[in-house]
């Protein structure tokens, strides 16, 4: 029998291999350390078997038995089965040259590396393709593209091999720890075999120049955006690449990862990485784009990834409910807010087990900056791409600290209509790109409005894609303008915003606060009629004591408050008793959201000093941003020791770490002052929570404080989507209006007027927009508007006027938060520059800066009052002179909202300006004032129009002289203009 065995052995070996495909269940074969043993194939393969494919770990090698082979025959049978293999390869397109049809070794694993890709890939396009090995050492054994060690030579014609040697590229070798030198030398023979026949097929059909496979990495071409002059990629970590070489290009990118899919670590030896560290359950969007992409040619379906247990039970798939962006809105009174800050949530349906809101995931989008002090070098490496934008998976409890608490900023929420499989693609997208998507930051165009729509385009199905809303500025509010721009269907096939605004908010502690205080005044005058006039006098009382700035006095005033209850509800009529304690409930609760609110900005300010204090001792932090990356990088190279380690992802927890273990400068007088008023700011807290807690244990205890919670909260829903049903839905950015009006010349007759008005950002005080900024501000950034005089031949230009930056404030702290006068205050300045054929110096560059008293207002400045003192700064220019001058400067700003849309509205502007100009003996006085309605129209398809009828008078003057004439003598602006806004 053991002959017979082996006599079958032979006549199998001696037979001619006819160049044949194999089946597609057929498995990795021996290597080059048991070439001798060859297994008798049931059917015709390309000599040995290869591997199945990614994910696939092979079997037991299928060989004789030992006794029956011995060395010696073994290798003769071998060398004789050798010209029929390197004959079938060539049958099969890949022609083996040299040294290379020589190596059994090597031509094992050209089988195995042919025998790793589906069937319909094994042949490559474009003619024979020729393998030349190198007696030379290369890294990998593979060429890196330079003349002495070329990759391809003649076109793609020939792939050239070199003798194996260790690299020392991290990427490339990172998964490969648990293998052998031997078998690490394997591996890359099998993945050079994949590299050059698929680097053939992405000739042949462009894969790599699709859409669906670009957006990946961010690949862009030439061209494509400002200072891009040739292919570059968004994503620079080397980690985000299958080595380093896939850096180079989109094509490179996927031949790239294509060795890695097809020839995986695991399919040298099954137990060579943890299953979560394979890329199958890492790269999930590169592979899906791949197999879509053979599958769309024709060649066939790549394997399922299968089970990974990491990130499976990360994503909850079935658990999710939707995706929501979240603004992070101004605070009002900090500009450097103002553009606000975009965010990703994911949102679960609650299962079985509470996740609990401060455990719910928030996809942060920020930029890496470590400890590094906030001064010029800050600003200008933020603006020249030195920091890195990352993607962080965070929690609510994260957000709310640092948005919510510390920074005193609401969060408002859009929902993302996603279809179920892109809500799949985008729960991937987070995890590969928390981990490896790590792209240059630069404040105007690569933020965190940026980073999202490159983390959406990422996830949507097919051709559809969101471009970003500009060049030159990507803004979040015009992100959001874009995002509610884009039609996908809805419910019942109608077509449907992908954005949708979420009447929600999730408030800060500042606005809650705001709201409170409004609240409980309410619920205290609402006891009038039913309790005691001299008990409801000594609430008022500890009411105004609890608006004190200073924390102590309000300390005092908790202390008295059970008293003063005690005699409210023992004043009240029995039958208005249980009114009364659900009024007086509402007023204690009301109370300690204000407080809470002045700890939160108190600790703010704590944070703030504790980092100046660090940062002036000028040591070595190992919080600095280059730092900082390295290590969260090194962090997620290894999904098995992520698991087990808690990642800190909340800055603020990494800043106070860091201030807990370096030393810093003694506090300046002032700094120990706020650091004082801090600590009795949290004992007054801690006193209004316990009076609050001994309160509803006792005499109030018959009131229901779920109730209160749910009631409170669906006010407070029911205002956002009273105002959101008003509110324009775009935010100010890239405006546009056409204009016709006439002037009234000094001179007598009408002038008719043609202009244009165009803003990159414009949103004035009271404006009601979904994405836009807070009404209580406004921002102006290249705010013009251009008026032409028809003539004969070339318009004659009448008046310009530009804002190149301007800024207004009404929002002023609650008298409890007040540390000085200017609290009290709103604030406003501005740049602009003009000109105007009817003034005497035609041309002018001003610059201003006013403080603004508030005199009437309601609750979201639809209706407000405000006059301004401030100072101005002016340049004077003609032809032949130029003239500084400067004078203090008096305004009034006032705007009444009208019914209907909340963009209907009255304004009116009015300012005095008596300046000294150099060189004059006396003072020019300017004044002017423009009345506008905006009306707004609705909508016509796609577009929105707001009508702007308005009027504007200025004049320019002088008191001459005694001796003179003319008593007054100047220049005079009468205009009126009717405006069409497109949006």
């Amino acid at each position: 029998m053991r002959w017979r065995g082996l006599l079958g052995l032979v006549l199998a070996l001696s037979m001619e291999v006819e160049a044949v495909v194999p089946a597609e269940g057929a498995r990795a074969g021996v290597g080059r350390e048991v070439a001798s043993h060859v297994p008798v194939p049931s059917e015709p393969t390309l000599g040995t078997p290869g591997v199945e494919g990614p994910g696939d770990a092979p079997p037991e090698q299928a060989q004789a038995p030992a006794s029956l082979v011995t060395p010696d025959l073994g290798e003769a049978l071998s060398a004789r089965q050798l010209p029929e293999r390197v004959k079938a390869l060539a049958a099969a397109g890949v022609v083996l040259i040299g040294a290379a049809a020589t190596d059994a070794g090597l031509v094992t694993e050209v089988e195995a590396g042919l025998n790793a890709l589906p069937p319909a890939l094994r042949r490559p396009p474009g003619g024979t393709l020729e393998f030349v090995l190198h007696a030379e050492v290369a890294p990998l054994g593979l060429g890196d593209g330079s003349p002495a060690h070329p990759d391809w030579t003649q076109g793609r014609t020939r792939f050239h091999l070199y003798r194996y040697a260790p690299s020392e590229e991290r990427r490339a070798t990172l998964r490969l720890s648990r293998l052998t030198d031997l078998e690490s030398e394997r591996l890359w023979r099998r993945r050079a075999v994949v590299h050059a026949v698929m680097q053939r097929w992405d000739d042949a059909r462009g894969w790599s120049g699709t859409d669906a496979w670009r957006r990946l990495s961010g690949w862009m071409k030439p061209f494509e955006r400002p200072l891009v002059w040739k292919e570059e990629v968004r994503i620079r970590y080397a980690g985000a690449f299958s080595r380093a070489l896939g850096q180079r290009s989109a094509s490179l990118d996927l031949v790239t990862f294509a060795e890695e899919w097809f020839v995986p670590v695991e399919s040298l030896r099954a137990d060579a990485l943890p299953v979560d560290d394979q890329v199958r359950c890492q790269e999930f969007s590169k592979a899906r784009a791949l197999a879509e992409q053979v599958a769309a040619s024709g060649l066939g379906d790549l394997p399922p990834r299968g089970d990974c247990p990491a990130y499976d039970a990360w994503a909850d798939r079935e658990a999710l409910s939707h995706f929501e962006v979240l603004l992070v809105a101004s605070t009002g009174r900090q500009p450097e807010s103002l553009f606000g800050h975009l965010l990703l949530r994911p949102v679960w349906r609650e299962g079985e087990v509470p996740r609990g809101p401060s455990f719910e995931r928030v996809v942060q989008l920020v930029a890496l900056t470590g400890m590094e002090a906030k001064g010029l070098g800050y600003v200008v490496k933020g603006m020249t791409g030195a920091y890195d934008t990352v993607f962080l998976t965070g929690t609510m409890g994260d957000l709310s600290h640092e948005a919510l608490e510390l920074e005193q900023r609401s969060v408002r929420r859009f929902r993302l209509r996603l279809n179920p499989g892109e809500d799949t693609r985008m729960l991937e997208r987070v995890w590969e790109l928390e981990r490896r998507g790590y792209m240059g930051y630069y404040f105007f165009t690569d933020n965190c409005a940026s980073a999202l729509l490159f983390l959406l385009n990422g996830a949507l199905e097919g051709d559809r894609q969101v471009r970003p809303p500009g060049l030159l500025w990507v803004l979040p509010t015009a992100t959001l303008d874009t995002l509610a721009g884009v039609q996908v269907e809805g419910p019942e096939g109608r077509q449907v915003p992908l954005l949708e605004h979420v009447p929600d908010a999730f408030e800060s502690t500042g606005d809650r606060a705001v709201r409170a205080q409004a609240a409980r005044r309410e619920a205290m005058e609402s006891l009038a009629g039913h309790v005691g006039a001299n008990e409801l006098a000594s609430l008022r009382e500890v009411h105004a004591r609890l608006q004190s700035p200073e924390p102590q006095a309000r300390q005092g005033a908790y202390d008295d408050l059970p008293a003063v209850f005690s005699a409210v509800l023992s004043s009240a009529r029995t039958a208005s008793l249980d009114r009364v304690r659900e009024r007086l409930h509402a007023y204690v609760a009301h109370t300690v959201r204000v407080e809470r609110a002045a700890v939160d900005r108190a600790e703010g300010e704590r944070l703030r000093i504790e980092r100046e204090r660090l940062l002036a001792v000028k040591v070595p932090l190992a919080g600095s941003a280059q730092a900082g990356t390295r290590e969260r990088q090194r962090i997620f190279e290894s999904e098995d020791s992520l698991q087990r380690r808690l990642a800190v992802l909340d800055r603020i927890t990494v800043l106070k770490d860091a201030m807990a273990s370096v030393p810093r400068r003694l506090p300046t007088p002032e700094e120990l002052r706020t650091l004082v008023r801090a600590e009795r700011t949290e004992a007054a807290f801690t006193r209004a929570t316990e009076v609050q807690g001994a309160l509803n244990d006792g005499p109030l205890a018959q009131v229901d404080p779920l109730n209160f919670l749910g009631e409170d909260h669906r006010r407070k829903v029911a205002a956002e989507a009273r105002w959101a049903q008003g509110a324009l839905r775009e935010s100010g950015a890239a405006r546009l209006a056409l204009t016709v009006g006439m002037d009234f010349p000094l001179a007598g007759g009408v002038r008719p007027l043609l202009g244009l008005r165009t803003a990159a950002m414009s949103e004035a005080l009271g404006d009601a927009r979904l994405h836009g900024f807070q009404p209580s501000s406004e921002l102006r950034v290249l705010d013009g508007e251009l008026l032409l005089a028809p003539r004969w031949g070339m318009p004659k230009v009448a008046v310009s006027d530009m804002t190149l930056v301007g800024y207004r404030t009404l929002l002023r702290e609650l008298p409890q938060f007040r540390d000085s006068f200017w609290d009290s205050l709103g604030w406003g300045a501005e740049a602009r520059v003009s000109s105007s054929d009817a003034r005497m110096m035609p041309y002018r560059a001003s610059v201003q800066a006013e403080a603004l008293v508030v005199l009437d207002e309601n609750a979201r400045f639809s209706r407000y009052t405000a006059v301004g003192l401030g100072g101005l700064a002016l340049l004077h220019w003609r032809r032949d002179l130029m003239t500084p001058a400067a004078g203090p400067r008096l305004s009034v700003a006032h705007r009444t909202g009208l019914p209907g849309s909340g963009a209907n509205a009255v304004r009116l502007e009015a300012a005095y300006a008596p300046t000294w100009r150099v060189g004059d003996d006396h003072f020019t006085h300017e004044a002017g004032a423009t009345l506008q309605v905006e009306l707004w129209l609705g909508r016509l398809g796609p577009f929105g129009f707001l009508l702007t009828p308005r009027a504007q008078v200025r004049w320019e003057g002088w008191v001459a002289p005694p001796t003179a004439t003319a008593w007054w003598d100047g220049s005079a602006e009468r205009r009126l203009a009717l405006g069409l806004e497109v949006r």
